[in-house]
């Protein structure tokens, strides 16, 4: 996520190179050919390109409106992977009063937090495609029995193993006399609520915006930024300042352009892109929290935003 307060214009003008050589030689091209070749006649209605940009700025509207609306929920889905994490971890820590904990009773409510820490974290390598052992190892594997971290790498969706996982743990927090059935009944609820959040998440992974719709509006642009130096040549020409069309063709497709850019990141939220959920820094603040619950020894920093970009 960026977090700077301002954005830094080179990496706007490297991400639309393309963009931005296609206008410079279209609109050259007929510059040439109209002001130096006698093609005066190559031109396009100045009504026709305006329509057409006009349109054009309607479907990226929609389109940006759709792609944020997809960014949202992603980060409202993780605000609620949050609060149903803390709101586990302290049904975990306090199911009976602490002068009747046992130690044994201790040990298990202990390790389901461990383990709610190890969901969040598989969910955040699981959405970004993260196959690594090692990352696995340290980011989960860690928070788990050898055991069960075994068991966990044979299973195709992870995440819902580690769910699996903490139902099984809060039956063994049940079965002591300490808690009570409302208490497990409890507990179970907020683990459905994650494993819906979880679905949320997935939902907005694995399906993208419609590719057509992503591809005609990239088209319409192309179309748009090629017809606008054959409608607005000749009025430079007229003013004796025809290579002014070059500029001003260059100006109108990258903004056009940073529009479409900018509605293509938002729509991918989890693709360890610059724009995405700071999932690190969302996972490592429950961890804190949930360390600090559990009365853990070694309790990791926050994470920090680099060069203006919360990861």
């Amino acid at each position: 996520m960026i977090v700077r307060k301002y954005l830094r214009l080179d990496r706007s003008i490297r991400y639309s190179r393309e963009i931005l050589l296609f206008c410079a030689l279209i609109s050259s091209a007929v510059w040439y050919l109209q002001e130096h070749a006698g093609f005066d006649w190559l031109v396009c209605p100045e009504t026709v390109v305006g329509v057409l940009g006009t349109a054009l700025a309607i479907v990226l509207a929609f389109r940006n409106s759709s792609a944020y609306e997809r960014w949202w929920d992603a980060r409202t889905t993780w605000g609620g992977i949050i609060n149903e994490s803390r709101t586990f971890a302290r049904q975990a820590m306090t199911i009976a009063d602490p002068t009747e904990y046992s130690q044994e009773l201790r040990e298990v409510s202990t390790r389901a937090v461990k383990q709610q820490i190890a969901w969040a974290n598989a969910l955040r390598l699981q959405l970004q495609n993260v196959d690594d052992v090692e990352v696995w190892q340290l980011e989960v594997g860690n928070y788990l029995r050898m055991d069960d971290y075994a068991e966990l790498l044979k299973s195709r969706n992870k995440v819902t193993a580690l769910g699996l996982l903490n139902g099984e743990t809060i039956k063994e927090l049940e079965a002591h006399d300490e808690m009570d059935i409302y208490s497990y009944i409890q507990m179970d609820d907020t683990i459905t609520r994650l494993t819906e959040l979880q679905g949320r998440a997935e939902r907005v992974k694995n399906t993208p915006l419609p590719t057509p719709y992503d591809y005609y509006t990239y088209a319409f642009l192309l179309v748009f930024v090629f017809l606008f130096p054959f409608a607005f040549a000749d009025e430079f020409i007229d003013a004796n300042f025809g290579v002014m069309v070059i500029p001003i063709t260059v100006i109108t497709g990258w903004i056009f352009n940073q529009l479409y850019i900018f509605g293509s990141v938002l729509a991918r939220p989890f693709d360890q892109l610059e724009t995405d959920v700071p999932m690190h820094f969302i996972c490592r603040n429950l961890e804190i929290d949930l360390k600090q619950a559990i009365g853990h020894a070694e309790i990791p920093e926050p994470i920090e935003a680099v060069n203006g970009i919360l990861r």
